[in-house]
């Protein structure tokens, strides 16, 4: 990529990061192109030139997020997981690197759940997060799940939960032991005979 290409890059990166940050401190919808814009150390007119409208900005903002927490496709679920070991303990590592990705994009994530019913784009970024979950913890258990079970395990390990407990003030690591502990004492429920 030559120098152009180089700082039109940088340019749309830093609009991103801009929106992304602006995003995860006062919502989607009240953020203005200004705001952005401003943020990232552009004009308006620039920010409108890379994304002239949220829904095109809004999949930046998504892929920009999956790249830092890294959802795999469906193919690669499986492969996430070692074949030994318990339902238990593979569970239990799915969820311990999701409280990892949680908390790294926990701000825009919160941000797209809470917005999700108003934004299609962060509907449609929420869905591709919530079906690779759901492919992550079927591949985990490796053994058929009701789908009331499957259910509660991804309701367990979904943002959502993981937030609920770190804003009613359980520190990012406790809320993952809390975690940890339901879904293990599900899979043990469920190996019972």
């Amino acid at each position: 990529m030559g120098a152009r290409g180089e700082a039109v890059a940088d340019t749309r990166r830093r609009i991103v990061d801009a929106a992304k940050a602006l995003h995860a401190q006062q919502g989607v919808l009240p953020t203005s192109w200004d705001d952005i814009a401003d943020r990232a150390g552009v004009s308006t007119p620039t920010a409108y030139r890379h994304f002239p409208s949220l829904g095109e900005l809004i999949p930046a903002c998504a892929r920009s997020v999956f790249d830092i927490i890294e959802p795999p496709g469906l193919e690669e679920a499986a492969l996430q997981f070692p074949s030994d070991g318990s339902s238990a303990d593979r569970l239990e590592h799915l969820v311990r690197a999701s409280c990892v990705c949680y908390a790294k994009g926990r701000g825009w994530l919160h941000a797209a759940h809470r917005e999700r019913d108003f934004v299609p784009e962060l509907d449609a970024a929420v869905r591709v997060l919530d079906e690779s979950l759901q492919v992550l913890v079927a591949a985990a258990a490796q053994r058929e799940l009701s789908r009331a079970q499957l259910a509660l395990l991804v309701a367990l390990c979904d943002f959502p939960f993981w937030w609920s407990l770190t804003a009613a003030g359980l520190t990012d690591t406790e809320a993952e032991e809390q975690i940890v502990r339901l879904v293990r004492s599900l899979s043990d429920e469920r190996s019972t005979p």
